[in-house]
Formats: structure tokens, C-alpha cells, sequence
């Protein structure tokens, strides 16, 4: 019969080899208890702000491909309000139903009849209030893990608990001082290793790759702000993907970019300005935007002629805004003018 200091013993090694392979297994943690926080000055206020109002038109050639008359749902996405943009409906062809509204998106419901073959033009204006800003940030402190973790989950096209993104993350981001430091080691890391490829949108479970023993980001804005938003979740930071329009080519007077439906798909302009980014939550500072552009990474520092469609936190939206959509009606046409409004 083993005696009794032999069995405490089976019992704590069998318990140390349990707390190993668990301690192997789990997302990074960030070291909640700083002994130095208290002495460290946070720091969060605005370098620069500018504001840039437009009038929006947006413009929808509806058609029933049917034979017969269809009473039917338009879903139309308009610029959401959020704490750097501020959207006001002015008018409309017709009577929106009701619009629905969260801290997702922004919706104007429509009912439209068409007879057999019949088209109209579905006209909305809305004043657009962007501002542009650049923040400057220190000293930020971690959040608890119990504060963020219902928001750092992994849904649909977040790979949080991908064994490869959590071994990234730790490698690279661990040590950082802070969460806006991560997102910086994050973005320079994604931004090294981009491999630009137009398409629909993949998520980070498909965007990673390895070739040549290196790993690299395969795909175009969307991927990138999907694995953004992954590795700095793992991390412990409050992250989320922001569907939107880039005006391309702005000069201070107004821009036009259009989708056509044609037979072989969707046709755009040349200054189509369709784009995903991402966002940080700071409780100090709200939602910042992260941007990886050309001129390296910007946290805190955007220009205002991004303009914010729709976030993505809690759930997927898939590839692109719909900006229109209906069950058993056609959308043909898609217009967007931007009329900048002299202040």
C-alpha cells in the first residue's frame, strides 16, 4: 500500500503538469499589476482637428425583374453617428418607413411598389459632418481581461483562437508598454509582410500564409483589418472593423463614385472608394481609428475624408456594405456625390 507522503506527491506533480499544459494553451496575458502605473501620467488630448461637411447624395435606380407587380423592403446604409462623424437626413424621393439605428449601423427602410419591368430612382440627402483628427496618446493603461473579454472574442472572420495568431501575438506584442505601443507593433508587423490581393473578403482564418518559412498577409484592406483585429484581441484590446467610403481624389468642391450592375458582375469607377480600417477602444479617448496606409501606420490620425459606413464588433456584415439592399428587387445603379458645404 504507498504511503501517504507517496500519494501527496503523485497528487502534485500531477497538478503542476496540468497548470503547464494549461499555461501552454491559453491566450497571451498582459500583466494586470504595474507597480509603476500610478506613477505614469496619462496622457490623451488632440494635436490637430478639422471638419468637413457635405451634402450627400445617394442615388438608386430600382427595377422589378419580375412579371408581375412587387411591393417589397429597400434597406438603404447611410453614414453612422459615432463620436468623430454626425449624419442628418434631409430628404428623400420617398417617406422612409422608419430607420433603424445602433451602435452597428445606420438603416432607412423603404416601401417600394414597381409594376412588371418598371424602374425609379431612389434619391437620398444627408448632410455628413466628418472630423478629421490627430491624437496624441501615452501612458495607457491595460484593461482587466474581465473588462474587454466579452468584446475580444473571435466571430467569423476574427481567428482568436487560431494557434498561430496566438503565438504572433505573443511574440511580437507581449512586452509592449501599451495598448496603443501593441497597435503599432501590430500594424508594422502586418505592414511588413503584405502581400496585396483584390477579392472577396477571406478573414483572417485564410489571409495568413507562410512561404518560405515566413508568414505573410495575403489579401486587400479587409484582410488586413481582420488580422489587425484578431492579434490585437488576443492581446486584450478592445477592436473592431469599420466598413466605409474613401473620398479619393477630394479637391474642396464634390466627388462622384458609382457601382453598376451588368451581367458579369459589379462594374465601379475609377475613384470607387470602397475601404475597411480598423478601430481601438481606449475608455480614455472613445474609438481610435487605426490606418495602414501609405505612409505607414496611423493610430489616432485620420483625415476626414474617411467616412464611416458601418463597425463591425459583435458581428459580421460579410464582404462590403450592401448600401442598398432589397429580397426581390434590382439595384442597377448606385450613386454617391459628395458636395462639400463651405463652412
Amino acid at each position: 500500500m504507498p504511503s501517504k507522503r507517496l500519494t501527496v506527491g503523485l497528487v502534485l506533480i500531477t497538478a503542476g503538469i496540468t497548470l503547464i499544459l494549461s499555461s501552454l494553451l491559453t491566450k497571451p496575458e498582459h500583466p494586470e499589476e504595474d507597480q509603476y502605473a500610478a506613477l505614469r501620467k496619462v496622457r490623451v488630448e488632440y494635436a490637430e482637428r478639422q471638419s468637413c461637411t457635405y451634402f450627400l447624395d445617394q442615388s438608386f435606380l430600382l427595377r422589378n425583374p419580375s412579371s408581375k407587380t412587387v411591393i417589397d423592403l429597400v434597406y438603404v446604409w447611410v453614414p453612422v453617428n459615432e463620436s468623430h462623424q454626425f449624419t442628418r437626413f434631409l430628404n428623400s424621393t420617398l417617406r422612409p418607413l422608419f430607420m433603424k439605428s445602433d451602435e452597428e449601423v445606420a438603416i432607412l427602410v423603404y416601401n417600394v411598389s414597381l409594376t412588371e419591368g418598371e424602374t425609379m430612382w431612389l434619391n437620398v440627402t444627408l448632410q455628413v459632418t466628418v472630423e478629421g483628427y490627430r491624437l496624441l496618446m501615452e501612458n495607457i493603461p491595460w484593461l482587466n481581461r474581465s473588462q474587454v473579454e466579452e468584446s475580444t472574442g473571435g466571430k467569423g472572420y476574427w481567428a482568436v483562437e487560431n494557434r498561430t495568431y496566438i503565438l504572433v501575438a505573443e511574440n511580437i506584442g507581449l512586452d509592449a508598454r501599451d495598448p496603443v505601443e501593441a497597435c503599432r507593433i501590430v500594424g508594422e508587423w502586418i505592414r511588413r509582410r503584405i502581400q496585396y490581393d483584390e477579392g472577396p473578403r477571406k478573414g483572417a482564418n485564410h489571409a495568413l500564409i507562410e512561404m518560405g518559412g515566413e508568414l505573410f498577409v495575403r489579401g486587400d484592406c479587409e484582410e488586413i483589418a481582420d488580422v489587425f483585429v484578431t492579434l490585437t484581441r488576443i492581446l486584450g484590446i478592445r477592436s473592431r472593423v469599420v466598413h466605409g467610403l474613401l473620398l479619393l481624389g477630394y479637391r474642396e468642391g464634390s466627388v462622384t463614385m458609382w457601382i453598376k450592375r451588368t451581367e458579369r458582375g459589379y462594374e465601379y469607377s475609377e475613384n470607387w472608394g470602397g475601404h475597411a480600417w480598423s478601430q481601438m477602444y481606449l475608455p480614455q479617448a472613445g474609438w481610435v481609428d487605426f490606418e495602414l496606409g501609405a505612409y505607414g501606420v496611423r493610430i489616432g490620425d485620420l483625415t476626414p475624408y474617411y467616412v464611416r459606413y458601418s463597425f463591425e464588433e459583435k458581428g459580421n456584415l460579410g464582404s462590403n456594405v450592401p448600401y442598398c439592399l432589397t429580397r426581390n428587387l434590382e439595384a442597377d445603379l448606385l450613386y454617391f456625390t459628395f458636395r462639400w458645404v463651405q463652412p
